[in-house]
């Protein structure tokens, strides 16, 4: 139940990072770390979210 709650808290970053960094300038950032496209991480978020979803769908009907 740990590792679930740590996976979520990172997403939940990674959605917070993403609804922030629209405000942002390019120069906030690291210069090596640049995100080529938006949808790229868009999509990045979007998988991490359904997987922590699944897994803790899996995880529940397991235990159920």
């Amino acid at each position: 139940m740990k590792q679930i709650r740590g996976f979520t808290l990172v997403v939940i970053q990674l959605v917070w990072d993403l609804w922030m960094g629209t405000a942002r300038k390019g120069e906030f950032y690291d210069t090596q770390t640049v995100t080529r496209t938006r949808a790229g991480y868009f999509l990045f978020i979007a998988l991490a979210g359904a997987a922590a979803i699944s897994l803790v769908s899996w995880a529940y009907l397991r235990l159920k």
